[in-house]
């Protein structure tokens, strides 16, 4: 009866097992990505981003680290205190009282132990423009940091578009290889039929059989770059590299029809890293400022409160008031040399300033240049699809009729299939094209609403 119950169980088991497993294939299937969706995912989860919104928190603390310079230090500190012996004054009692033999005497002005405590408070009140400056720079560049991480963001869409584009075209790469490989299977059921009616020669199996390996070799090697393609498209997502991915056909990207130097002036107003540069720049002349106020003295005010245990004295507590001025006449040279080095970073900063608008003149030349022919490329390649495919119908025909051969049924073919790769190539270059404008004109963005960005970093 325990054997047949156990059997029992194990029955049941087994058909649970068979009728959800279906089901847990159902579970798995991932669901269809678009290219907005890709973005917001990468938004929320790539890491390069991740590190510029930290950088932007670093930068916000800085802002206030510069700020407390406005404000009063209020310090505090206590202490116990243990002599081997209390502090002592001498006083000549022959010199006070006109004598001249009389010996001197030791007076404590300390008890031998005792605890004391002051609590200060300062306010730096002018020092020439220097905490100001360092404010001032400190906010700038809080703002080139935040223009830092909007132009990572943007390199990251564009790394999406692409990883996106590469993998619709890998996929169809596959579709191309696996046409090819059965339009190939047909053609070699014909060679074999003919050979065996002792119409053609074994030459033409064979022929048959090599053009079908190349192009199972060539179906293997297209299905891996489907793999190779959504792993860095994950990572660049910042998924798991193993995520499945099933993306749907993305329609044009809207580009604006503008010339070369349209579009090139509005890159040179729209580009995050040309405003972040352009903020690092003033956040230099402040530090220039900066370093120039270490020439120069600081008034400062401060009160507080002193309090020592003391026998010795008549007051245990004490209250002051001091306005100072500080000055460090001589740094061993450390002053100029911070002027200096500010002087040469603020010149720096407007080379590389220079630099990158250039570069950014090329960016949108080189991406106008590649829209263009992207588009020649699509517009040819669609029409020699369909010519390849009447090509290859037209020597299936002759070779039926046997009045072709079967090296021209392969040789159109492999022209059908060069053509077809061509057509894919030329299609999803384009769309990487157009995001490559996007990029190059700081327009990319806009592909992800900013609704949709807010709620990606909410999350």
């Amino acid at each position: 009866m325990r054997s047949a119950r156990v059997w029992r169980i194990f029955f049941l088991g087994c058909l649970w097992w068979w009728w959800g497993h279906p089901l847990v294939i159902a579970a798995q299937t991932p669901p269809v990505l678009t290219l907005k969706e890709a973005l917001q995912l990468a938004f929320k989860a790539n890491p390069q981003l991740k590190l510029g919104r930290l950088e932007e928190q670093i930068a916000g603390d800085e802002v206030v680290r510069a700020r407390s310079g406005f404000l009063p230090q209020v310090k505090a500190q206590v202490g116990h205190t243990i002599y081997d012996d209390p502090t002592k004054v001498i006083i000549t009692k022959g010199e006070a009282l006109g004598a001249v033999n009389i010996p001197e005497t030791a007076v404590a002005m300390t008890n031998r132990n005792y605890w004391a405590s002051q609590v200060s408070l300062e306010q730096t009140i002018f020092d020439f423009w220097a905490t100001p400056a360092r404010y001032q720079a400190a906010v700038l560049g809080k703002s080139a940091t935040r223009l830092d991480t909007a132009q990572t963001r943007d390199n990251v869409f564009l790394l999406v578009c692409q990883g996106y584009f590469r993998v619709l075209r890998a996929e169809k790469l596959v579709t191309v290889a696996l046409q090819e490989v059965a339009q190939l299977k047909e053609h070699l059921r014909m060679a074999r039929d003919f050979y065996d009616f002792g119409v053609t020669t074994y030459n033409d199996v064979l022929q048959a059989e090599v053009a079908l390996a190349d192009a199972e070799q060539r179906l293997i090697t297209a299905k891996n770059d489907v793999i190779t393609f959504k792993s860095n498209l994950n990572k660049i997502m910042g998924q798991p590299i193993a995520q499945p991915l099933n993306l749907t056909e993305e329609k044009d990207l809207a580009v604006p029809a503008w010339g070369l130097a349209e579009a090139s002036e509005a890159a040179l107003k729209q580009r995050a890293d040309l405003k972040a540069a352009q903020q690092r720049i003033e956040q230099g002349k402040s530090q220039l400022t900066q370093a120039r106020a270490g020439f120069f003295p600081r008034l400062y005010a401060q009160a507080g409160h002193t309090y020592q245990k003391n026998t010795a004295w008549l007051h245990d507590h004490q209250y002051f008031a001091i306005f100072g001025l500080q000055w460090s006449l001589f740094s061993g040279l450390d002053t100029r040399a911070q002027v200096s080095q500010a002087r040469e970073r603020l010149e720096q900063l407007q080379v590389r300033r220079q630099d990158l608008s250039d570069r950014v003149r090329l960016d949108v030349q080189t991406a106008y240049l590649g829209l263009k022919e992207t588009a020649d490329r699509l517009r040819v390649t669609q029409k020699a699809v369909a010519q390849a495919e009447e090509n290859l119908r037209l020597n299936e025909e002759r070779y039926r009729e046997q009045v072709g051969t079967a090296t021209d049924v392969i040789d159109a073919q492999t022209l059908l299939t060069r053509t077809r790769v061509n057509y894919f190539n030329a299609r999803y270059d384009h769309q990487m094209a157009k995001a490559q404008m996007l990029w190059a004109i700081g327009q990319i963005n806009q592909l992800l609403s900013q609704e949709n960005q807010k709620h990606g970093q909410l999350q």
